[in-house]
Order: structure tokens, then C-alpha cells, then sequence
């Protein structure tokens, strides 16, 4: 994507180019990771899932996995390091293999963007359950900032609730409450968002940074 199209998308999405940036390089990663041999057990999950595959506002840095059968790890490196060759000014960092997470950094460095960036994968290798149509389910991954479309085994809104009441719970982080708003919208659930354990000028920076800014509104609402 050069200069020119990406900022003009930044403007009519009202977030910031590296954000516009950042989602092409996720989609083309997701690509090559669901695209493989190795995709078949994975299982997409987390806020960049919500956003990519139920349309939430909501940008993000990572992406989340759980896996249905492990990747051995010398095939998890190899797959990291493809998917890294298959794009231009994204280079891996790292990829490790630990007993339960499979973990890999990649960092983009794009000429208008003032810093480079990075982009985390993390898999979790832990015992669960996952039963297509109960926990995850085919979904098209989509972003109007690519032209690029992923057919995935996308963890359900159910599922991703649970992991987001547990994540909130442990780490108290602004863009779990928002996510978990934006599900109860979709399930048509009441959610009150509780801010004991985060201070309100941090949940107000770190959403603004991921959300366009028509949704500014709603964060501003949950903290007056």
C-alpha cells in the first residue's frame, strides 16, 4: 500500500495510518498462516477475530489463536518465516516454542510511517474443547483497508466472551471492556462496563488510539 492510498484511508476511517498499515500487514499474515497445511488447526480468536470476522471498529495489534492439534516447532518457525517472505518491509523477529504458547514477532518498518512496528502472534496449545458449531465456526475474514479475503475457523461470540470475562478479570485492560460492550451488543446481552482496577484517562488514551473516532463517543459516555 503506498502513502497516498493509505492516508486517504486513514482519513475516512478517522484512525491513524499506522493503523490502516498495520491491518493490511495483519490480513496478509493471516493469509499465509490459514492458507497452510498447518491453518487447519488453528482456531482465530481475540479483538483483531471480533473485528475481522463480526465487523467490530475496533483495530488491534495481535492475533490470537488456540490450537485444535499442535504445530510441531520447527514447523511453526518455518511457517512464520514464509509468511514473512511473502510480504515486502515485514521481518520475523522471533518465533518460540514453549510448552502451551507458540509465540512469533514480526516487525514492519514502512517509509511515512515515523516508527516501525510490531505485530505479535500467539498460539495457545492448552487442552480445550473446541466443537465446530458450538465454539468456532467458517467465517470470512474481511477489511475494507485489503483486498484480501481468508476463509478461517473463527472462534463463536460465546466463546469469545468467556475468554474476554476471564482476560478482564486478570489484566484489566481498556480494550477488553470494549470489547466485551461490543459483544453484548451483537447478543443482544446487557453489559456494564466496571473500571475498578483502570484508570480512567488510560482507558480513554488506549481506546482512542484503537477506535475511529465515531466511536469516541462511547467511551467518553461509560467514564462522565
Amino acid at each position: 500500500m503506498d502513502q497516498f492510498l493509505a492516508e486517504s484511508l486513514a482519513r475516512r476511517l478517522s484512525i491513524a495510518t499506522e493503523m490502516v498499515v498495520r491491518e493490511e500487514y495483519e490480513m496478509g499474515i493471516l493469509k499465509a498462516l490459514l492458507e497452510s497445511r498447518q491453518g487447519k488447526s488453528l482456531v482465530f480468536k481475540g479483538g483483531t477475530a471480533l473485528r475481522l470476522a463480526y465487523g467490530s471498529p475496533r483495530f488491534s495489534d495481535d492475533l490470537d489463536f488456540s490450537a485444535t492439534s499442535a504445530i510441531p516447532g520447527d514447523e511453526f518457525q518455518s511457517l512464520c518465516e514464509a509468511a514473512a517472505k511473502g510480504l515486502s518491509q515485514i521481518s520475523l523477529v522471533e518465533a518460540l516454542t514453549k510448552h502451551f504458547t507458540q509465540f512469533a514477532l514480526y516487525r514492519v518498518s514502512v517509509p511515512y510511517i515515523p516508527r516501525s512496528f510490531s505485530i505479535k502472534i500467539e498460539i495457545s496449545n492448552r487442552r480445550q474443547l473446541w466443537k465446530r458449531g458450538q465454539h468456532y465456526e467458517l467465517k470470512l475474514l474481511t477489511s475494507e483497508i485489503s483486498n484480501i479475503s481468508v476463509l478461517a475457523q473463527v472462534a463463536t461470540l460465546e466463546r469469545i466472551w468467556e475468554d474476554k470475562q476471564s482476560a478482564l478479570a486478570s489484566r484489566r485492560q481498556p480494550r477488553d471492556l470494549y470489547d466485551l460492550w461490543f459483544i453484548s451488543q451483537k447478543l443482544g446481552r446487557e453489559f456494564v462496563p466496571h473500571f475498578s482496577g483502570i484508570d480512567r484517562k488510560i482507558i480513554k488514551r488506549e481506546l482512542r488510539k484503537y477506535l475511529p473516532q465515531n466511536q469516541w463517543k462511547i467511551v467518553d459516555q461509560w467514564i462522565e
